[in-house]
């Protein structure tokens, strides 16, 4: 190591990281920390079907005076003590009823008053509201392969919620000293015995997810570092690994980074990085909504991974200009100035209503502001035109700086970016910069935090010194559903069925609306099927509900119906574990996709009760 790059400070990587619950006692997988890398057929459930929990790996790197990574530092090369602290506060937070930093919250569009959210439990006041908050206290660990079972009682992060004891997760090391966390079991249930009753905010409830300050103590030649502090958050099962949203969380946090840092934002997109991406999901979301298969699957006109299309949309001359506008113009504008129902993404928004009427532009998600000038210059023929991304290298051969980028954006990327309603990993708050010390890390908060009083207004939530500008351990999370099953089974596609039978969605990418079930992928995969009924079973009007036996019936009725939302929800809390996860398996290729994915695990093999009735779809609850 030359004088220049002599290693003066530490940092922690990721520098958010993300664990998922699951209910498998013993089985768990790593996240994904490289950008495209493969994923391992069949990692997501143990050998009884139980899904197995997602760890969040962390790493400390050294860097030089400049603040340049410099390597990786392991438990060969110092003593590394890692501190945690993670907490559940969702229950003694406010309710979710909408983002609190949109107009339609802040009472600022002519005949929608602001939202003014109430206290959840509010009927527990005083001093007890303390017993709402699951807070486990800070955890240590150090050294190399330590718990590797996770059977020690001393590294498990255990709270109370109204008494009850509730383990959120534990703390684990490999063989390099790197830390291994993996969050709560996927367990939710109400202190006083009561059903859940709505999607986001239900009484007595609490789930097992959590998040939290990540800290390391570095003991490295003859001195004593603290390196820059990382997160963790646990969130649910990512029911369709490796297929991302529109927007993914990378997405979201870059263009806040892009605000602190502008000298992030590159002179010109490349196609590989910043293009055919953000259009490969389109045609990836053919396997989670029978919308996108319609628009965007394989075979159609407008199927992204086609090499051939692929090969015109990287070609900036005037050739391709037409095509590249054509695509760009079919862009809800990210500035939200008018409504445009149309565009695309066809997902809904952060103010979405499901009211036919309603003219707000936030019914609809756009995407970001970054995203939207990268596909404007691309049609303007202003881009690298670099081809699709490459297979990713090897971890090995990655410099210490290109791993560190690669962690970031590799977990990040497989996070919901939006729409926030409230969302799946995090929510709204995560796209303001008072929210971070520097791109991509989480402020700790400096002060303890004050009571916010009875209700929460968007002046409150958005104020410098407010619940924004600096975190604690739980505050990330303490803004999502309470408990995140209920939201998850509420997540629907074509609420009002006459306007599309399968758009708009939500967040297909990890909850999932229209399916390819085990079933179809076997006859098409059968070669005494014939070829003609393979292209049918394909066809994207076959895809099963995800949910169906929980939110549909178990065959599809028309015109739709779905099960009451109190049914369905609590059916959901006890059968989370149950519904199938979406994985990429081998397909015939020619003329048929040469990979499908595929519902796979799936045990939920009857309908609600016979006595539940069937309510239309555009009359649900939600």
């Amino acid at each position: 190591m030359s004088e220049s790059q002599a290693i003066t400070q530490f940092a922690i990587y990721p520098s958010i990281g993300v664990a998922r619950v699951g209910n498998s006692p013993d089985g768990y997988f790593f996240g994904p920390e490289l950008p495209g890398a493969p994923r391992d057929r069949g990692a997501y459930r143990d050998t009884s079907g139980r899904i197995k929990r997602q760890a969040a790996r962390f790493r400390v790197y050294g860097l030089d005076a400049r603040g340049q990574v410099v390597k990786e530092i392991t438990a060969h090369d110092a003593h590394i003590t890692w501190k945690v602290e993670v907490a559940n506060k969702k229950a003694a937070w406010f309710d979710f009823d909408q983002a609190l930093d949109i107009p339609e919250s802040q009472g600022i569009v002519v005949g929608t008053p602001g939202i003014a959210s109430i206290l959840r439990n509010a009927n527990v006041k005083g001093p007890e509201r303390a017993s709402l908050a699951i807070t486990p206290p800070a955890t240590t660990i150090a050294g190399k392969n330590i718990n590797t079972l996770g059977a020690e009682a001393s590294f498990a992060l255990t709270g109370r919620f109204m008494n009850k004891s509730v383990y959120l997760g534990e703390l684990r090391t490999d063989a390099e000293g790197r830390l291994v966390f993996l969050g709560g079991r996927g367990e939710a249930a109400s202190f006083d015995g009561q059903p859940a009753t709505t999607f986001a905010n239900n009484t007595g409830w609490h789930d097992d997810i959590s998040d939290g300050p990540v800290d390391a103590t570095v003991e490295y030649a003859g001195k004593t570092y603290q390196a820059k502090g990382a997160w963790v958050l646990v969130g649910p099962p990512d029911y369709a690994p490796g297929v991302q949203s529109i927007v993914t969380g990378w997405d979201l946090l870059f263009q806040v980074a892009t605000e602190l840092d502008p000298s992030r934002m590159p002179t010109r997109p490349k196609f590989s990085e910043h293009i055919y991406p953000l259009l490969r999901r389109f045609t990836l979301n053919q396997w989670v909504n029978a919308g996108f298969a319609r628009d965007f699957g394989f075979g159609t006109p407008n199927d992204f991974t086609d090499p051939a299309l692929a090969a015109r949309l990287n070609d900036p001359s005037d050739a391709s200009r037409s095509l590249r506008f054509s695509i760009f113009n079919g862009f809800r504008n990210a500035n939200y100035d008018h409504p445009q129902p149309a565009a695309l993404p066809a997902y809904y928004g952060d103010g979405t209503t499901l009211n036919t009427t309603q003219t707000s532009p936030r019914e609809w998600m756009a995407i970001l502001p970054t995203q939207y000038k990268w596909l404007e210059q691309w049609a303007e023929g202003d881009f690298v035109a670099d081809g699709p991304p490459k297979a990713p290298p090897a971890w090995t051969s990655l410099s210490a700086a290109e791993q560190v980028r690669g962690i970031d954006r590799a977990v990040l990327d497989e996070v919901l970016g939006g729409p926030f309603h409230p969302g799946a990993e995090f929510t709204w708050p995560m796209r303001h910069a008072m929210l971070y010390a520097e791109p991509f890390r989480i402020k700790r908060r400096a002060t303890p935090e004050p009571d916010w009083g009875p209700q929460l207004i968007s002046s409150i939530a958005l104020m410098r010194g407010g619940p924004l500008d600096g975190s604690t351990a739980g505050d990330l999370t303490r803004w999502m559903a309470t408990p995140w099953q209920t939201d998850t089974s509420s997540c629907l596609s074509a609420y009002v069925p006459y306007v599309d039978d399968y758009l708009p969605t939500f967040w297909p990418a990890r909850v999932p609306n229209d399916v390819l079930s085990e079933e179809q992928y076997q006859k098409v995969m059968d070669p005494k099927t014939p070829a003609n009924e393979k292209e049918r079973v394909l066809a994207f009007d076959q895809r099963v509900k995800w949910l169906r036996g929980i939110r549909y019936p178990m065959k599809p009725t028309y015109p739709p119906q779905i099960y009451p939302s109190k049914e369905a929800i609590n059916k959901f809390v006890r059968e989370w574990a149950q519904v199938g996860i979406i994985e990429a398996l081998p397909g015939p290729g020619g003329h048929l996709p040469g990979e499908m994915w595929v519902e796979t695990g799936r045990q939920v093999e009857h309908s609600q009760p016979a006595m539940t009735a069937l309510h239309p779809i555009w009359t649900s609850e939600d």
